[in-house]
């Protein structure tokens, strides 16, 4: 009686992805209604989103590098070396395949090669928000086995550790994953952000970032919320206000200056 249901028109794209005996994570990435199927309790996709080595590429990808640009004086002495700039897989494999010209087509070369680069930063562009959507969505074992995994989670945090400025579009997609989080998880959140080292000062120095300061914004809004108790006191042992006063210096731009006293009058409001 399958007919009656349509038969195997019923079979989603990410189901027949998740059947083959090598899953790709950017297969499924790819896939449009996959942020659906989430939504919808895939158990099948849960399950494979939660593993270790898939989160690990989530994580990664909302804040992966934008694609190395080529350097054409480099090229001859390293066309054959691997591209080792970049974590990501698929900046890897458009940097192989574009040095993978020989140098006597060096005018053609370097068309594929930029080509190449702007496809990865489209994908790099479309996995992050996708992956965002993974890491943020309401699905409570994702966001359980992103906290068990806490060693994926700290090296995702070193994004703030970055020099500024960041990506705003990519510095938005960290926030969200990160309040989503703190949200589901505020205990945990607190205790593994009070874990991290030099982490009020990396934050700070984005002070012109209103992503980063927004998330910094939340977490202190957080002594309110059962959980959240304390963090305030935690924050004033590592001098957020001394550090914020410092970037009112005239030594900074004015609109540093400005992000600065803002954040502090959004603090004592």
């Amino acid at each position: 009686m399958f007919w009656r249901f349509g038969g195997y028109a019923n079979i989603s794209s990410i189901d027949s992805i998740l059947e083959k005996p090598n899953v790709s994570l950017d297969e499924l990435l790819d896939e449009s209604d996959l942020i659906q199927e989430l939504k919808q309790n895939n158990s099948k996709l849960i399950e494979f989103l939660r593993e270790e080595s898939t989160l690990q590429t989530l994580l990664e990808y909302v804040v992966a590098d934008k694609p190395p640009h080529s350097d054409k004086a480099s090229s001859t002495t390293k066309d054959d070396e691997p591209d080792r700039s970049s974590p990501i897989s698929f900046f890897k494999k458009s940097a192989s395949r574009s040095r993978s010209k020989s140098i006597n087509k060096s005018d053609a070369g370097g068309d594929a090669e930029g080509d190449e680069e702007d496809k990865g930063e489209v994908l790099r562009k479309k996995y992050a928000y996708v992956a965002c959507e993974v890491l943020s969505s309401d699905v409570w074992s994702i966001t359980e086995a992103v906290l068990e995994y806490q060693n994926y989670l700290r090296e995702f945090w070193h994004y703030v550790s970055r020099p500024a400025p960041l990506d705003p579009l990519q510095a938005g997609y960290f926030t969200k994953v990160n309040e989503s989080l703190l949200d589901k998880k505020t205990d945990e959140m607190l205790a593994f952000f009070k874990s991290l080292d030099h982490i009020v000062p990396d934050m700070l120095q984005h002070v012109d970032c209103p992503m980063i300061m927004d998330l910094l914004l939340k977490i202190i809004s957080l002594e309110k919320a059962p959980g959240g108790q304390g963090i305030v006191d935690w924050l004033q042992t590592q001098d957020l206000i001394p550090v914020l006063l410092s970037y009112l210096g005239p030594e900074n731009s004015a609109s540093t200056q400005t992000a600065a006293g803002d954040f502090l009058k959004a603090i004592i409001t």
